[in-house]
């Protein structure tokens, strides 16, 4: 059971670009610094529960820690100084943690007390999910790409 929730947990935890965010002013680069640094931390977590052994005793644990990480990388990037440039990024960042928050609350309850949740266990999964979205909204228009769908709208 724990290698298929695993398997399916990094394949949608992320799919991160790091192409270099548009615009090369001064103005940019503290911004292209720090959603490069998010980036990198996050394919860094990314490749290390790809690496997890789901037949290892720890291995749950671990992703716990991991996913805790991958939040609080989550938290730092909606906490970023946007320029007036990407304003529009700021609540789609904002977002993005608060469904990575959530998704991290559901993983738990669904492996509480040693016990397994289908429910809990989708829910987590969507919103990890939408929280994924988010970023590659971000991702997006950072590259001066306007997202497509019919779920997100800008003002």
């Amino acid at each position: 059971m724990f290698k298929k929730i695993l398997t399916v947990m990094t394949g949608v935890i992320l799919t991160v670009s790091l192409a270099a965010c548009a615009g090369s002013t001064e103005d940019y680069t503290e911004y292209k610094k720090e959603m490069s640094n998010f980036f990198e931390s996050v394919n860094t977590l990314n490749e290390e529960m790809n690496a997890l052994n789901p037949d290892d005793a720890e291995a749950v644990s671990k992703l716990f820690e991991y996913l805790d990480q991958v939040e609080e990388q989550f938290k730092y990037f909606s906490e970023i100084e946007v320029p007036n440039q990407y304003k529009v990024t700021e609540s789609l960042a904002d977002e993005a943690y608060d469904y990575m928050k959530e998704a991290n609350e559901y993983f738990r309850q669904s492996f509480s007390e040693n016990s397994y949740n289908e429910y809990t266990l989708e829910a987590a999964m969507e919103c990890y999910s939408r929280a994924n979205k988010r970023m590659q909204y971000v991702i997006d228009i950072i590259h001066g790409k306007l997202p497509e769908d019919e779920n997100i709208s800008f003002e």
